[in-house]
């Protein structure tokens, strides 16, 4: 009789801790930050900005707040990749450098390549063992060209809801308006320049899982915009 009341009562006991352990885990995944997308780890949406009659998502990575995808803003000499207005609404519209850097909404900027690096840096340094994947953590998980050499396509992880997409960029000068690299490629304008004539831009490639830095023309050269809270 004394072995059966033990056995109830341990069993009791052991239920209890399985119960307080279900209760502890399930507030642990509650860190107040803010609200995550899809049960992602580390998709922490911000307040949706509706701007020019079009509505962009926002996420918060790190200390900064970026938009969740690409400016769609249909400034004077923007351009949508190929000249069909379905693109721009995959990919945003295409912005020469002047005009990228007064597209983006009250509050908001284009970013400069400090606050660039201050985004990949804070996606490596929470990447695990991953120091050159900025560009994969960053990526939509769908979207880029398939990667015969890995046998796959060149998506990402979008593990904090930026959603990069490769968007590719358009040429415009006297002989008329051209367009590469969709599918492949992405570019975005920095605030900074690099000459009088040039400005520097981020790419990301469906090969890479990085991000590095180029510069090109301000005038002839149209990349996407991607704003940042000011």
């Amino acid at each position: 009789m004394r072995y059966q009341m033990n056995k109830t009562k341990g069993l009791l006991l052991t239920a209890g801790i399985v119960l307080a352990m279900t209760f502890t885990f399930s507030c642990s995944g509650d860190d107040g930050g803010g609200k995550e997308e899809g049960g992602q780890k580390g998709i922490i949406q911000g307040t949706p900005v509706t701007y020019e009659g079009e509505t962009y998502p926002t996420v918060i990575i790190g200390s900064q707040t970026w938009f969740a995808k690409n400016l769609n803003y249909n400034a004077s000499g923007s351009k949508c990749y190929g000249g069909d207005p379905a693109n721009c609404t995959i990919y945003g519209r295409l912005y020469d450098w002047e005009t990228a850097k007064t597209a983006c909404p009250s509050d908001w900027h284009l970013p400069s390549q400090a606050e660039w690096d201050t985004l990949s840096n804070y996606v490596k340094s929470n990447g695990g063992d991953c120091n050159v994947c900025d560009a994969k953590l960053l990526k939509a998980t769908s979207g880029w060209a398939y990667n015969e050499y890995l046998e796959a396509y060149g998506n990402g992880t979008d593990q904090y809801g930026f959603s990069a997409l490769p968007g590719g960029y358009g040429s415009s000068g006297g002989s008329g308006d051209y367009f590469f690299n969709v599918g492949d490629y992405g570019y975005w304008w920095s605030a900074d320049e690099y000459s009088s004539a040039r400005a520097w831009f981020l790419e990301m490639y469906y090969m890479w899982t990085y991000a590095r830095w180029e510069y090109d023309y301000k005038s002839v050269l149209l990349y996407s915009v991607r704003c940042i809270k000011d």
